[in-house]
């Protein structure tokens, strides 16, 4: 990977330029890259094993006991909602840390988002995004049992629905939710949005935390936000496209063939505007060849992943439909659309969302 090709995503994935030297070094340490004067050499990276690496830099790292705890505490809210002093007080203890440091450990995991937090009557809750996407069914069903009867049906409805296509506009869900209780299960991350925003404007749809998750058993939240990236951009190839600029015939047949190939070709103006995103991500580049524009999958599981997304039923209309515009220029994942949501002052919502939360806290 030429140098200039490594800046670029650096970028695109918020590291500073005069970050991007110590990074390369410390990789180059642990054994998972090559550097020369040229650029840099990957050495048996994927998604699959990619947790596995990342615990190997961490470790060379010499992590302090508050480090150690701050992951702890990220990976328990994301089992269920903890409260903050009995947590804090439990890693204290396990992590040997001072009365300052426990009080740095919950003030800067919240100020830097490996947890979310919610005030809940004299106590304070601590969970994240990553909620549902681990037994979800269990956790569903709590969430229904604090459902009047009319949200319960409706809720119920909008499952349904994304069982079969896998992924549907926002407005879709909310009308059939009302903004209420969509409100409250967006935020508490019941189901989660993306956005894909063009030069005509922004679109969002939304899919479940699980709908990829056999893919994923840790919860990757990279991988699910480039599955769905790379489904949106070419759900809007098989609706949106004109035949002229490449519209997408054969969904199931260019998938086979970009995921088994590695690479689509072709004239079509689309394989040259619109994967910008997914450059910028690092799924896929966009060069040129003698049969015209080359589209290459620098990420199999990836497309594999989108793969699933786009062929389950309908889904391919349906995220075809939330596509507008002529390309996708920017995608915000999940996260990000989430915490939107939390931050809209909306009273009985956020009170809604604490007792959610409250719900399955007590339910471990």
């Amino acid at each position: 990977m030429p140098l200039a090709r490594v800046q670029t995503l650096a970028q695109a994935n918020g590291i500073r330029k005069h970050e991007v030297a110590g990074l390369l070094s410390e990789l180059a340490k642990v054994g998972v890259i090559d550097q020369s004067s040229g650029g840099v050499a990957v050495l048996g990276v994927s998604q699959n094993n990619l947790f596995k690496h990342a615990a190997t830099v961490f470790e060379e790292q010499e992590p302090t006991g508050l480090e150690r705890a701050a992951l702890e505490l990220s990976e328990l809210a994301s089992q269920s909602p903890v409260e903050e002093a009995s947590t804090a007080e439990r890693l204290s203890d396990e992590h040997k840390l001072s009365k300052a440091e426990t009080a740095d450990l919950t003030l800067l995991s919240k100020q830097i988002g490996f947890v979310d937090h919610e005030a809940l009557r004299d106590k304070t809750l601590l969970f994240n995004g990553s909620l549902f996407k681990r037994d979800d069914a269990k956790k569903s069903q709590i969430i229904l049992n604090g459902l009047n009867a009319t949200e319960r049906q409706n809720l119920l409805e909008a499952d349904a629905r994304l069982a079969v296509t896998g992924c549907l506009p926002e407005d879709t869900i909310v009308a059939i939710l009302g903004t209420a209780l969509w409100s409250k299960l967006h935020q508490i991350g019941y189901y989660q949005v993306s956005q894909v925003t063009n030069e005509n404007g922004s679109t969002r749809f939304v899919t479940r935390p699980s709908a990829l998750i056999k893919y994923v058993p840790g919860g990757l939240a990279d991988m699910h936000d480039d599955a769905k990236a790379l489904a949106s951009s070419l759900t809007y190839g098989i609706l949106k496209s004109s035949k002229q600029r490449g519209k997408i015939q054969d969904p199931a047949v260019l998938m086979n063939v970009l995921i088994n190939r590695g690479y689509v070709e072709g004239w079509a103006r689309a394989i040259k505007e619109d994967y910008h995103a997914l450059e910028r991500r690092g799924v896929v580049t966009v060069s040129s060849s003698s049969d015209g524009f080359r589209l290459t999958l620098q990420k199999p599981e990836i497309g594999t992943m989108a793969q699933d997304l786009i062929l389950r039923g309908d889904a391919s209309e349906a995220a075809a439909r939330a596509i507008i515009g002529s390309q996708a220029g920017q995608f915000i994942g999940p996260e990000g659309a989430r915490m939107a949501e939390r931050l809209k002052d909306v009273p009985e919502t956020k009170r809604s969302a604490s007792l959610a939360l409250d719900s399955l806290r007590k339910s471990r």
